[in-house]
């Protein structure tokens, strides 16, 4: 430790001596750029190579029993991980990052850089369905802090790299640069500052870059239509319908989650979720792992892809399996992530949201084409009511706005996902007054509603 102190002494000598305070962040941002987007990308390629064997397991067998059996032995492993290698301190969700930077200066402990990939890669890549977005955000957040506190840096730098390794996380993830910096100012409720801003956007390019030379490739999908001007109807009932879906999502979360949080974190409560969370998976094998896939696979125009494996996969060809399906996953998804996590599992509900919110406007689409009312470019809803879920559960209108316009090959569909976005947000504020990163800190009295409704007004 002496010879540590001695070492970062000399290298706080050298600095002032080569270099200004402010060059030096800069320098830092690009290096947690570079750390975080490894991290990031590392976790999702893990995770997609374990869920491909899976598949091509069940194609084998012709079954999807294997896929049923495995959430429950990711999550009974994540769980021995949490309680006996972590001892119950290390905190999952993107609400505890808050929680440190308002009461401990952004200090965030190292087991955080190593433990949210390590037990979320089990979780998703033995089939929980949740998403890797917090776990991500963790261990950005990590980084960048236990970076600044390594080489004593002051509470106002620990947070700047904080942020510097969350939002790069993110944009390593989505290749979506400017989505990864909203997304750091509107959760964890941050002044704009143009001293803040250049860090920032040193790290998240930084870390676009590295996820574009080790992971090339869209994240999702290229919308290569325009939009028209007599679907904008269309854009504000798909609006409406997600607001609806959001409020359930948070419903949802509230209440499962709010249940399993009065029970003790132990084999029982890892059986009483798991349980329901394989039969779940077994009966819809599409709510298996995050379930980008499945939203993939839509956009493409292969809407067979979703009857794969379960008791209607015979009958795939008829619009009523479809539909059925997409009903049974739209509702189940949330239900299956809380159960995910309830039963030991480290993931977050960001991937949901979206996975729900594609499904949204999948089935939307369908049904009015199906009507023959009017013929809507179904890619186009998938994405916008991405977004609009997206919006309603953060309560972060902008980040889900500029992420999907990123993720899907450009701004031409920049207006609908404005109009749905902005009524979907609108609708959920009206029934849940806290997004479900904030809704426990402000109970908690960690952030007051002013604090948050400042930040969105």
């Amino acid at each position: 430790m002496d010879k540590l102190n001695r070492l970062l002494i000399h290298l706080g000598r050298f600095r002032a001596r080569y270099t200004s305070h402010r060059n030096f962040l800069i320098f830092l941002s690009f290096v947690v750029g570079v750390v975080a987007a490894m991290a990031a990308v590392l976790l999702k390629i893990t995770v997609q190579f374990f869920e491909h064997r899976v598949e091509a397991m069940n194609n084998w067998m012709n079954s999807n029993w294997l896929s049923a059996i495995l959430p429950l032995v990711g999550t009974g492993i994540s769980l021995l991980l949490l309680t006996r290698f972590f001892g119950h301190k290390l905190n999952r969700g993107v609400g505890f990052i808050i929680h440190n930077i308002i009461t401990n200066k952004g200090r965030i402990e190292k087991r955080h850089t190593y433990g949210h990939i390590l037990t979320s890669a089990i979780t998703v890549a033995f089939g929980g369905s949740v998403g890797l977005e917090a776990p991500i955000v963790a261990t950005g957040a990590a980084i960048g802090s236990n970076t600044a506190h390594d080489l004593r840096l002051s509470a106002k730098d620990t947070i700047l790299l904080l942020a510097c390794g969350t939002a790069s996380g993110i944009a390593a993830v989505f290749n979506s640069p400017v989505a990864g910096i909203i997304f750091v100012l509107e959760i964890f409720l941050l002044d704009f500052s143009i001293p803040f801003f250049i860090p920032l956007l040193i790290s998240t390019a930084t870390a676009t870059v590295v996820s574009q030379l080790i992971y090339p490739g869209k994240f999702i999908f290229i919308a290569s239509e325009s939009w028209s001007m007599k679907a904008i109807p269309f854009y504000i009932l798909l609006g409406i319908l997600c607001g609806l879906v959001s409020v359930y999502i948070s419903r949802s979360v509230d209440f499962i989650e709010g249940y399993f949080e009065k029970r003790t974190m132990n084999w029982k409560s890892w059986l009483i979720a798991g349980i329901p969370l394989c039969i779940l998976i077994f009966f819809i094998p599409g709510l298996y792992g995050e379930g980008y896939s499945t939203i993939t696979n839509l956009l493409k125009g292969e809407y067979t892809s979703l009857t794969s494996h379960s008791l209607l996969q015979s009958y795939s060809q008829h619009a009523w399996a479809i539909i059925l399906m997409t009903v049974l996953l739209l509702i189940f998804k949330v239900i299956c992530s809380c159960l995910t996590i309830s039963a030991g599992g480290n993931g977050g509900i960001f991937a949901p949201s979206m996975i729900t919110g594609g499904l949204t406007g999948f089935l939307f689409a369908y049904l009015v084409n199906l009507s023959g009312i009017y013929h809507l470019n179904t890619p186009n809803f998938i994405i916008t009511a991405m977004a609009g879920v997206l919006a309603g559960v953060m309560h972060a209108p902008l980040t889900a706005i500029f992420l999907l316009a990123e993720i899907s090959g450009g701004y031409k569909l920049f207006i609908p996902l404005m109009i749905v976005t902005a009524i979907s947000y609108f609708i959920t504020r009206k029934y849940v007054k806290h997004s479900v990163y904030h809704k426990a800190l402000v109970e908690r009295k960690i952030i007051t509603d002013q604090s948050v409704d400042t930040d969105h007004f």
